[in-house]
């Protein structure tokens, strides 16, 4: 389906060498998630692989990508999984599917698929050295998806209200959906 080794090269050119480990272990992640939950293992780790792919643009190469698109970049830290999207789109023809959830794993969505979840959880756990809060997000992961996700956002909305800061809207109804969903 994708030709998985050149998709490395790529993302490997694309990102620090830090970075790049992160996305391998986001893909493992991914993969072992869908397993669980019965999803395309190969379609997860793809789409792990390269959720991050546009996080190290230049300046210049994301405002070709904001113009050319007419991406919202009010929020800097998070127009790289638009731009993500795109690029998994024009380059390696990744379906809509994988797309939205490259788009999703940093906000999430209201309507989150099995691989929304999958790869927004995977890159809070596909880590090295993961925190005992992640330890545990990472247990609950695998018992139940909306658990790990509703936790996490709720760490989130606590550390944005200690910043004095909000999440974002889409992220905010999507904690108070996932809130009636898992009470």
């Amino acid at each position: 389906m994708f030709d998985v080794e050149k998709i490395k090269v790529d993302v490997k050119k694309a990102m620090s060498f830090k970075r790049y480990e992160h996305s391998l272990l986001v893909a493992e992640e991914a993969k072992k998630l869908a397993k669980t939950y019965q999803y395309d293992e190969d379609k997860a780790y793809i789409t792990g692989l390269c959720h991050d792919i546009a996080k190290e643009l230049t300046d210049e190469e994301n405002k070709y990508f904001i113009q050319k698109y007419k991406i919202d970049d009010s929020i800097k830290k998070i127009i790289h999984a638009d731009i993500g999207s795109i690029i998994c789109k024009e380059k390696y023809g990744f379906t809509d599917e994988m797309c939205q959830a490259i788009k999703s794993h940093t906000i999430g969505n209201e309507d989150m698929t099995i691989l929304d979840k999958i790869i927004f959880i995977a890159d809070k756990i596909g880590r090295k050295d993961l925190s005992s809060f992640g330890q545990e997000l990472k247990n609950i992961a695998y018992k139940n998806l909306d658990l790990s996700i509703y936790l996490y956002l709720e760490k989130q909305q606590q550390k944005f209200k200690d910043m004095g800061q909000e999440l974002h809207p889409v992220t905010l109804h999507l904690l108070k959906k996932l809130h009636q969903k898992t009470n």
